[in-house]
């Protein structure tokens, strides 16, 4: 049984199943998704096999992160990407959030769905008060789905993403409203 975390018009994000494997194989593999990333994601670690029972058990409070699949509300068996929440403050006030999609649903607006999916979840289901996301400049279609989301520019600085040198970023926040 999957484990439904998000649900909106366009999506649903869940925990990973074993059904998810062969996606997940030709996933990793993708240079060109990787490419905007760091190279020490959770499912780039080791091998599909062995890490899927590792994202499937990641605990939020637990973890302080953790990785869902993305799928399509017309067709909820097939996995389109991962949707991850990161650096969960003990405090509970302030999270990351990333998102990688498959090739070919880039420019359909699944990103922007799966940020609005997030940002719902954070809403009702934690007390953070301000979210951040961290895309390299050259990542302009990871930056407008943030802006389309709320997010707002904060700073570019240098980050250690396990390249050869220290990757510039751009980080972007987004601050619950005020109730």
């Amino acid at each position: 049984m999957r484990n439904i975390f998000v649900t909106n018009p366009d999506l649903i994000l869940h925990s990973l199943t074993d059904d998810d494997l062969g996606f997940l194989r030709a996933f990793v593999s993708s240079r060109n998704i990787y490419r905007y990333e760091p190279t020490y994601l959770p499912e780039l670690e080791d091998s599909p096999e062995k890490v899927l029972p590792k994202l499937r058990q990641m605990e939020l409070e637990r973890d302080r992160q953790c990785i869902w699949g993305i799928y399509e509300k017309s067709s909820p068996e097939k996995m389109i990407g991962l949707a991850e929440l990161y650096d969960y403050k003990t405090s509970g006030l302030v999270i990351s959030i990333g998102y990688r999609i498959a090739e070919e649903y880039w420019g359909r607006g699944i990103a922007s769905s799966c940020v609005r999916g997030l940002l719902d979840f954070i809403m009702t289901e934690t007390r953070v008060k301000m979210v951040t996301a961290h895309v390299i400049p050259e990542n302009k279609g990871s930056a407008r789905v943030l802006l389309k989301n709320g997010f707002e520019y904060l700073l570019t600085k240098e980050e250690d993403w396990g390249h050869e040198h220290l990757t510039t970023a751009d980080v972007y926040t987004w601050d619950r409203p005020e109730s």
